[in-house]
């Protein structure tokens, strides 16, 4: 077998009863047949959900069903390098030094330092856990849920010692200024490709916050105040109970986590995909709830008003998100309406006030 997996067919029977006798998972018993129940090929990734039938007498905890996340074979390989992608080092590192991580159970994970290829062999939760089709929004009770969620894993990893130290990286001087300059130049470029489409008003405004560079992106060069984020926490990467008196929730697509400022996470889900209407209604209570949770977990020095000023600096920053999707030909179709509904996010939470002050 080799090293990682690069097709659903590769886990064979033999291959998954080594493993999972490995893990001291499957004591009695073996693997007699693994087949593909379904299988879709994402933007980066390849994706199935795998059946595992056993022989007789095998253990009772054996998993039944199974989710395989491969690299997508028709993208470019990372170029091989000495560290896993952020996603296999996640479950590595993170997920072991992490109470109760709100992540399904990973059976395997490994990473080709030789052609940059990697698989993740995951707990498929399918029949307890969903969300709502794309681009429906989840309701109150399941945003709730995820909100506390993300403030049950952020105020664990609050200033936590190894923010920095072993776990994720945290900016220099440097990286600040590169960051602000590939963010303007990134702009530049999205502003020729626009054209008419994009108003004078939008340009003189992302204007105004260029003109602050690099100073949204000053506090990342500190543990101080800042945690580990998800980084791609749209409500869809959320797996919801489907039972409605289960409280469980589960985070998946860990490819961007890394020390953030927390509001991040919570700015990602409302500001980018959510429209006037319903940030109106949900917004302010919702970051309301994640404050206390943050409090309730163990936070201190942390009041409201830097929450809120937190929440309204990461609506500066992600005025600049749909252009990266732009940059890397997700569709106009998916990128256009976000960068919209950012902006409206920004004027509706007067960012210009909190850059200007």
């Amino acid at each position: 077998m080799p090293e990682v997996i690069s097709d659903a067919q590769e886990v064979t029977p033999e291959w998954l009863t080594d493993l999972l006798r490995l893990k001291g998972i499957l004591a009695s018993g073996r693997v007699t047949r693994v087949f593909a129940a379904s299988t879709r090929t994402l933007f980066v990734s390849v994706v199935s959900h795998l059946i595992v039938e056993y022989s007789p007498g095998a253990s009772r905890d054996a998993p039944a069903r199974l989710f395989l996340k491969l690299s997508n074979p028709n993208t470019t390989p990372d170029a091989p390098r000495a560290e896993p992608p952020e996603e296999i080092a996640f479950y590595e590192r993170v997920v072991p030094a992490t109470p109760d991580a709100p992540v399904p159970r990973c059976y395997d994970a490994a990473y080709s330092r030789a052609t940059g290829r990697s698989h993740l062999l995951l707990e498929d939760l399918s029949e307890t856990h969903g969300h709502p089709p794309v681009p429906l929004p989840p309701t109150l009770s399941e945003c709730e849920l995820a909100v506390d969620c993300l403030a049950r894993f952020h105020a664990h990893w609050w200033e936590h010692p190894q923010l920095g130290e072993g776990v994720g990286r945290l900016l220099d001087d440097a990286g600040v200024a590169e960051l602000a300059r590939a963010t303007a130049a990134r702009f530049a470029a999205f502003a020729d490709f626009a054209g008419e489409s994009l108003s004078p008003a939008r340009r003189e405004l992302i204007g105004r916050v260029i003109d602050t560079f690099p100073r949204p992106w000053v506090r990342l060069k500190s543990a101080r105040g800042l945690t580990l984020t998800h980084g791609d926490a749209h409500t869809w990467n959320f797996l919801f109970p489907r039972a409605p008196d289960a409280q469980k929730v589960y985070l998946i697509d860990w490819q961007l986590w890394h020390p953030h400022i927390g509001a991040r996470d919570l700015a990602f889900m409302m500001t980018i995909f959510w429209y006037p209407e319903r940030r109106a209604r949900m917004e302010m209570p919702l970051l309301r709830r994640y404050h206390e949770k943050l409090i309730e977990g163990g936070v201190r020095g942390y009041g409201w008003d830097d929450c809120r000023d937190d929440y309204r600096w990461s609506a500066v920053r992600n005025i600049f998100i749909p252009l990266i999707q732009w940059s890397r030909d997700m569709g106009a179709w998916y990128w256009w309406s976000n960068f919209e509904r950012a902006v409206l996010a920004f004027e509706d939470l007067h960012c210009v006030e909190l850059i200007e002050g």
